[in-house]
């Protein structure tokens, strides 16, 4: 029986680190079925879902913190089941330039919380820039059900005027019935 693991590692960025943590998961007989890669400052996280049977697991469950160490590196662990992926009728892709302030972020992910919108992906970054910092943001949402997509395009329109984005973009896709 295949079992699955979800690993957090974070740490100072430096050549050669993701090799360490990659041979290790390797060596304990474990498979990276899924993985991403970010650098946040000086620092790195990466995220991996792995599967294996339960005894390579349980090997790297009880081997990682100490490497971990070794490393320099703090790490966290989950159990999970591989992911099953749900139905959505319609995807979406938005992207936002705005002026960078607090909480920018969070009223995105409410305004699509708040519309029945799922997200699936999302990515900001700030761009220093004068005489103001700008945030650069994309997402990538699903709605289970085909709703007002034009109420939606609409609403997305009068959120980012009323936020006062420099641009902003909002493509609606429907899966094939």
């Amino acid at each position: 029986m295949t079992h699955y693991l979800v690993v957090t590692a974070i740490g100072t960025d430096r050549p050669g680190i993701v090799n360490e943590v990659t041979r290790h998961v390797s060596a304990c007989g474990c498979n990276i079925v899924d993985s991403r890669l970010g650098i946040f400052g000086n620092e790195f996280t990466f995220i991996m879902l792995l599967s294996g049977d339960w005894n390579s697991l349980m090997q790297l469950e009880i081997s990682l913190p100490l490497r971990s160490q070794e490393w320099d590196l703090i790490t966290m662990m989950k159990r999970t089941e591989r992911h099953q992926s749900l139905h959505y009728d319609i995807s979406a892709s938005a992207e936002i330039l705005i002026r960078d302030e607090p909480g920018i972020v969070s009223q995105c992910t409410q305004f699509f919380s708040a519309n029945g919108w799922n997200i699936q992906a999302m990515q900001s970054m700030t761009l220093e820039k004068q005489p103001f910092n700008l945030l650069k943001m994309s997402f990538q949402l699903n709605l289970a059900q085909d709703g007002a997509i034009e109420r939606s395009q609409m609403a997305f329109t009068t959120f980012c005027q009323g936020l006062g984005a420099t641009s902003f973009e909002f493509i609606v896709n429907r899966k094939p019935t």
